[in-house]
């Protein structure tokens, strides 16, 4: 499953295995992932996997404080000031940080220069609009860079916190690498970017130069393994120390009674959504989308396929999150409501339907599961596997101090930390 939970840190940080082909005193932390990456460009980054490696190099202006309770601190500022209209942000830049692999030291043109290529249509950042109310982006000096809004907005800061658009990039690494960039990033983070061996693995090593303390581990090695039950055997014969991404209920019950292996769960933090296309015809009516929603099963879902390891969602933030809405449920399954709004919407013969999903587990199976819901109230449905990089969970980008653990996974391996925090993860003792 997603993350591993506060109780994991030190033995995460103390129990990994050292393979005989590595130095006795190399501290090695293997990490199965269950989809390839496809770029580590802030600007463009999409993908769990992208995204928990990317918390590794990067930094951004503030950060979640995960270890705790989620509050926004500083990460690259030291601190900031807010003007009394609540449209100027002043951030001061730590001194003295260092860029990976020789390209100097932080600027508040590095920020700048992320910031405004992010907004830059050029890009095609999908995280143009996170900005959108960003005004200008200033240095001030080298240390201090101001950003000024169009209009007060009380949860800026989420925007330049170390998550997709709010991480800094080396002006200077960018402008040479060009295009290759995305494939050998730049960061300040705790983990320097080594290698990627497509379909295989991606490999990181320790930054012994990072500001907040040199991390623990000499490096990070994830591992492409798409099935779990592949996994599940690498895990138990040693060859990987945590099972990342674990979903599929038989392997955790299998894996909950294996002697020398720790199951952690803990309440999610993120939703696992279907995305309706409204620019398709018969999608764009209320009805229609009503009807869809009375017609999967979703009690059924969570019981039987996922057998009870998931919980109900309310709304798009789950109940770890502060900002949760507790007094909404979802609808009720009734397969007959759906079929009456079907013909109110003027569909009394349905229609086609395709459900596209990521190839990774389980999302590939719960789609087949969803279209035979959709089936059963006489839509037209069919479901297929498209690219890992499917939407397949709703992770908010601008909730106050709503945490981001999700995402962060394992980037808490260093010196000044005590480990990140999530739901249900296998590791392996040694």
């Amino acid at each position: 499953m997603r993350r591993a939970g506060l109780a994991l840190i030190g033995f995460l940080l103390l129990g990994f295995a050292e393979p005989a082909a590595l130095s006795a005193q190399e501290k090695v932390l293997r990490v199965r992932i269950g989809s390839d990456i496809t770029g580590l460009d802030p600007a463009k980054l999409f993908n769990i996997e992208n995204q928990v490696i990317c918390n590794h190099i990067y930094n951004g202006l503030v950060r979640y404080e995960y270890e705790k309770n989620g509050a926004i601190v500083p990460d690259l500022a030291e601190r900031w000031d807010v003007s009394t209209d609540g449209r100027t942000y002043t951030f001061h830049l730590r001194k003295g940080v260092k860029w990976h692999k020789g390209y100097g030291e932080l600027t508040a043109d590095d920020v700048k220069f992320s910031y405004e290529r992010v907004l830059d249509p050029k890009t095609a950042s999908r995280y143009q609009g996170e900005f959108k109310l960003v005004e200008a982006v200033e240095v001030v000096d080298p240390l201090t860079v101001r950003i000024r809004l169009k209009s007060k907005y009380p949860g800026f800061l989420n925007k330049v916190a170390a998550y997709n658009q709010g991480f800094v990039i080396s002006k200077k690494a960018m402008e040479k690498l060009g295009d290759q960039y995305a494939t050998n990033p730049v960061g300040t983070g705790p983990f320097v970017f080594e290698s990627w061996s497509p379909k295989n693995q991606v490999v990181l090593l320790a930054n012994k130069e990072y500001f907040g303390g040199a991390p623990k581990l000499d490096r990070v090695v994830f591992k492409l393994i798409q099935e779990e039950t592949t996994a599940e055997i690498a895990l138990q014969r040693g060859e990987i120390d945590v099972f990342f991404a674990l979903q599929n209920a038989e392997v955790i019950d299998r894996l909950s009674k294996a002697p020398g292996i720790t199951v952690q769960r803990r309440t999610a933090n993120h939703t696992i959504n279907a995305v309706l296309n409204s620019t398709y015809e018969p999608l764009g009516k209320p009805q229609v989308r009503l009807a869809i929603a009375h017609a999967l099963n979703l009690k059924a879902l969570r019981e039987v396929f996922f057998n009870g390891l998931k919980g109900q969602p309310n709304w798009v933030l789950t109940s770890s999150f502060e900002e949760s809405a507790k007094d909404l449920t979802e609808w009720p399954y009734d397969p007959d409501k759906a079929k009456a709004l079907l013909r109110e919407a003027g569909y009394p013969n349905g229609f086609r339907l395709t459900i596209t999903s990521p190839t990774l587990q389980p999302y590939d199976k719960v789609a087949v599961v969803l279209a035979d819901d959709l089936r059963k109230v006489g839509l037209d449905t069919t479901s297929r596997c498209g690219t890992s990089s499917t939407p397949r969970a709703s992770r908010p980008a601008s909730i106050p101090r709503a945490t981001r653990a999700s995402i962060s996974c394992w980037r808490r391996l260093r010196s000044s930390s005590t480990g990140p925090s999530g739901s249900p993860s296998t590791v392996r003792s040694s």
